[in-house]
């Protein structure tokens, strides 16, 4: 094997990589959703003023004696605050300080919760994502080997509007908890991950060796249309989660959640008997002649598991398990038509 081909290779794997990374971090997310651990840690990057964040509620209270650093947080009479500058606590502390120079109210929002549970759930998502920078670093790194060697440049494009899709991610996600999770910036996360998976899917279809397989122009436009028709849903189905959050948020019980739902929740319910009688006449079509990618078999695998979780949340009061099995299916789906899509070309 050449060497062209070693770091063609190479960059495919760490695509793939990539690929299964972001599902981990699509994963983590929803079960931080889930759980009500979004504001576990009050601030980003850190946490609580943390890099490592804290285990107990002690360590984030006020306490007789202690010493306390410039930037850290505490929650002090239902309040969050932040240390202005070093300072250390004592029972004249707010006699000294009666402008509070050394400890100012958080500007920002006044979560002032502490919960180990939720913002270690938090901090592990935050890692996860973190994670995802690894392999778009050396993705970059390979595709610019490759372009030297090959005069290819697009996978150097895709390797960079990777990265930046990361970086919008992350100043995203400091938006979300200086909003107290503002439901429009959730929304923007998960279109921000659909763009770096594009992206990766992309990369790899550029770099696979396998030959496109031929379908008629019928057929290539069916699963276009299924591809777009996915992704409308997928978005419907965020705004869907959105709603169920808030109805939690308000005291509603998840028993009466789906009679509740606006009619964005009927759309999403539409949208895939839609998909379904689309994915069957592509099934029997491809059958029919004869052409047989396995990824079209996992598609049509995946669909059947994502309508049996939908069907579930419908009828069962939307449990906490299988909201992020669904979504989960929900974007493996999207991954799989999409490259089949790539890896298709008409007659």
């Amino acid at each position: 094997m050449s060497t062209l081909q070693q770091t063609k290779k190479r960059l495919n794997t760490a695509g793939k990589v990539g690929v299964v990374c972001m599902f981990l971090i699509i994963i983590a997310g929803s079960f931080v959703r889930i759980t009500g651990s979004g504001m576990g840690c009050p601030d980003w990057p850190k946490c609580f003023g943390y890099y490592i964040p804290p285990t107990d509620i002690s360590t984030v209270s006020l306490e007789e004696g202690r010493s306390y650093s410039k930037g850290q947080m505490v929650i002090y009479h239902d309040t969050l605050w932040i240390a202005e500058s070093d300072f250390q606590y004592t029972t004249n502390f707010w006699k000294v300080n009666s402008e509070s120079d050394a400890l100012k109210v958080y500007p920002k929002h006044q979560y002032a919760e502490f919960n180990s549970f939720h913002t270690w759930t938090e901090y592990i998502n935050r890692l996860l994502t973190g994670l995802l920078g690894l392999p778009i670093l050396v993705m970059t790194f390979l595709a610019m080997l490759y372009y030297k060697k090959s005069n290819d440049y697009w996978p150097v494009i895709y390797s960079i509007f990777a990265i930046v899709m990361i970086l919008f991610e992350a100043w995203l996600g400091k938006m979300v908890v200086d909003k107290n999770l503002n439901t429009s910036t959730i929304t923007l996360h998960m279109v921000g991950s659909l763009g770096i998976l594009l992206s990766l899917l992309f990369l790899i279809r550029r770099t696979n060796e396998k030959a496109n397989y031929t379908i008629p122009v019928v057929l290539r436009k069916a699963l276009s249309f299924f591809f777009v028709i996915h992704l409308v849903q997928l978005l419907l189905g965020t705004q869907v989660r959105e709603s169920v959050d808030l109805l939690l948020e308000n005291g509603v019980g998840r028993k009466i959640l789906i009679e509740n739902l606006p009619v964005g929740f009927k759309i999403h319910r539409s949208f895939s008997i839609l998909i379904v009688i689309l994915a069957t006449m592509m099934y029997l079509q491809y059958r029919r002649l004869e052409i047989q990618p396995r990824k079209f078999t996992y598609l049509f695998v995946v669909l059947g598991f994502e309508i049996l979780f939908g069907v579930g949340m419908a009828y069962l009061g939307v449990p906490r398990a299988l909201q992020p099995m669904h979504l989960l299916f929900s974007i493996i789906l999207f991954a799989l038509s999409g490259m089949l899509l790539l890896e298709s070309k008409k007659k």
